[in-house]
């Protein structure tokens, strides 16, 4: 459904935000 595909991708997005910042540290 939409709004799975939807979910999906702001997950992915949080988890690269999430990583970025991780490495960042």
């Amino acid at each position: 459904s939409y709004n799975r595909a939807r979910q999906a991708a702001i997950t992915q997005e949080i988890t690269e935000i999430v990583g970025g910042a991780a490495a960042l540290e």
